[in-house]
């Protein structure tokens, strides 16, 4: 029963993402100027964030504390504290920071390099400099780490470590493939580029899980990385800091 409870919280996510995505996307398209009107009003951004925080974080933790179709190993919640042995727990953080640095700056370069020429080909990357991006970046981080290791859990019970990672990782291509705002800003030569670079800290989130199972490292490694990107791209991305409303998770 506990694993079959782990695949229809997994499930039930999906199903809600998918739902939500196609139904605002045929909203929109059915009345394109009072789905604007509503996105700009005061209350709006609020909403969106509530909804998101909802889904992205109450909804593990609830399937982690009542439905307990998670472990808190495998989701990466590794005890911040030492309980037994502190020398060995230091350790293994110490190990765990250096994978993190490494395969943060790793990605941080792929990424940058390749927002750099995306822009140099004349991609008009949008950009912001709001003094509270990095706070934002920082909640976007948490959302998208923790999403991915909830979609992580229930294959790496069915399937191991290794192939459960990766089909975990699948699950939120899928995903993110059946969101239509997504697919729409694939076609888009301005948005493209900030899409590739969530993509590649997806995989970088699930090369980092496979050495560390940390997802507070995870966290802010890829908060790290985004920031980094930010601050050589002369700002902060738009979709980085999650004004894509309702782009998929990944």
């Amino acid at each position: 029963m506990a694993d079959l409870s782990r695949w229809l919280w997994l499930a039930s996510s999906f199903l809600l993402a998918v739902v939500a995505t196609q139904t605002t996307w045929w909203v929109w398209q059915k009345d394109q100027e009072r789905f604007d009107s509503f996105r700009r009003a005061r209350f709006s951004p609020l909403l969106l964030q509530i909804a998101r925080f909802a889904y992205l974080i109450v909804f593990p933790f609830c399937a982690l504390v009542w439905g307990r179709a998670v472990m808190g190993r495998l989701l990466g919640l590794q005890p911040l504290l030492p309980s037994t042995d502190p020398a060995a727990h230091w350790a293994n953080w110490a190990r765990d920071c250096g994978w993190g640095v490494g395969l943060g700056l790793a990605g941080w370069g792929l990424l940058t390099v390749g927002w750099l020429a995306a822009r140099r080909v004349g991609c008009r990357v949008q950009l912001t400099g709001a003094p509270s991006a990095p706070w934002r970046l920082l909640g976007e981080a948490a959302y998208a780490e923790t999403h991915w290791s909830f979609y992580r859990n229930a294959p790496i019970v069915a399937l191991g470590p290794y192939w459960g990672t990766w089909l975990g990782l699948g699950l939120v291509a899928v995903e993110a493939e059946l969101n239509p705002w997504w697919r729409a800003d694939w076609r888009s030569a301005d948005r493209a580029p900030e899409l590739f670079a969530r993509c590649g800290l997806a995989v970088l989130s699930a090369a980092l899980y496979l050495q560390t199972t940390n997802l507070w490292l995870a966290v802010l490694v890829h908060w790290g990385v985004t920031w980094g990107l930010a601050a050589c791209t002369r700002g902060s991305p738009r979709t980085l800091e999650g004004s894509a409303d309702y782009s998929s998770p990944l």
